[in-house]
C-alpha cells in the first residue's frame, strides 16, 4: 500500500505544479498583453471615429499591391479601393457588422480583416476570443525579447492561426511576429519604423521573405 500512496501523493504534486505553472503563464501572459496594449495606445482607441491607410506590399522596392481604406471606425464599415491582378479597379464598403457573403463586398471585407490586422493587431490583443500565453524569454539576432503566443476562439477569418509575438522588454511594443498557420508554411516578420497617430503607437512597415508591406497614408480621426 505504500509505494501505492507514494505514487498517489507524487501524481498529485505534479498535477498541483503544472496547474501553478499554466495559472502562472496565463497570468503573465495578460500582463504582457495589458502592456502591449497600453504601450500601443489602446486606452485612446475609445475616442477613435475612423482610420485611413493604405496596405501596399512591395518586393525588391517595386509595388505588387495596394488596398486604400478608410475605415468609419464609428459606424462599423470600411471602404476600400484596390486593383486586382487583371488590372481591374475595385471600390467596395463592407459592413463589418454583417458582411457581404459574396462579390466586392466579400472582398471588401477579406481585405479589411487581413490589412487592420497587420497594421492594429497589438490593440486587438485584448478582443474577446483572443487567448494569450506567456512563452518566455527567446532572442533575435542575439537580443532578448519576451514572448507572446496568441490562439483564437472563433475569432477571424481564420481562427486556427496562431502567432507569436515578441516584445521589447523596454518599449514593451511588438518587435517581430511568428506567424504559424494551421496548414502551409509559416513565416517571421518585424514591426519597425513606429510612429504615432491619435494617440496610437504604430509600427508602419514589416519586413519578411524579401518582401514589404508599408502602411501609408495613415490618418487616425478622434474626438476631441
Amino acid at each position: 500500500m505504500k509505494p501505492h500512496l507514494a505514487v498517489i501523493v507524487s501524481l498529485f504534486a505534479f498535477t498541483a505544479a503544472t496547474a501553478r505553472a499554466v495559472d502562472a503563464s496565463a497570468d503573465k501572459g495578460q500582463q504582457l498583453a495589458t502592456d502591449l496594449w497600453k504601450a500601443s495606445g489602446g486606452e485612446n482607441w475609445a475616442k477613435v471615429k475612423e482610420v485611413h491607410f493604405t496596405f501596399v506590399v512591395e518586393s525588391e522596392g517595386k509595388p505588387l499591391f495596394s488596398a486604400q481604406h478608410i475605415w468609419n471606425v464609428a459606424a462599423n464599415t470600411d471602404e476600400v479601393k484596390w486593383k486586382d491582378k487583371q488590372g481591374t479597379d475595385h471600390h467596395a464598403t463592407s459592413n463589418l457588422k454583417t458582411p457581404a457573403p459574396d462579390g466586392d463586398g466579400k472582398t471588401a471585407y477579406a481585405r479589411w480583416v487581413n490589412d487592420s490586422y497587420w497594421f492594429l493587431a497589438p490593440l486587438k490583443i485584448r478582443d474577446k476570443g483572443v487567448k494569450v500565453e506567456a512563452t518566455g524569454p527567446k532572442e533575435i539576432n542575439g537580443v532578448t525579447y519576451e514572448t507572446l503566443h496568441l490562439s483564437f476562439d472563433q475569432v477571424g477569418m481564420t481562427p486556427t492561426d496562431q502567432y507569436n509575438l515578441y516584445l521589447d522588454p523596454k518599449t514593451k511594443l511588438v518587435h517581430a511576429w511568428d506567424y504559424i498557420p494551421k496548414t502551409g508554411e509559416g513565416m517571421q516578420a518585424t514591426w519597425e519604423k513606429y510612429q504615432t497617430f491619435g494617440g496610437l503607437n504604430l509600427a508602419t512597415e514589416h519586413n519578411f521573405n524579401g518582401k514589404t508591406i508599408r502602411l501609408a497614408d495613415i490618418k487616425v480621426i478622434t474626438d476631441k
